[in-house]
């Protein structure tokens, strides 16, 4: 599993094998607990990268 996972990351595999690419080619991927990406959106941020998220206002939180 992790030999595949790091074929993915490195995008060295003749094509991407998920159906979603966002982590295709990622050499620096990372995995962000739910409960800090809850934290995150609770306080107005993007759950992945912790950016200021222009969405906030859209969800109830």
């Amino acid at each position: 599993m992790t030999r595949f996972l790091l074929r993915i990351f490195t995008a060295d595999l003749a094509a991407c094998p998920l159906s979603d690419s966002s982590l295709w080619g990622k050499t620096s991927p990372r995995f962000v607990h739910w409960r800090e990406q809850q934290v995150r959106w609770k306080a107005g941020r993007d759950p992945f990268t912790n950016e200021p998220d222009p969405n906030t206002d859209m969800f109830p939180r």
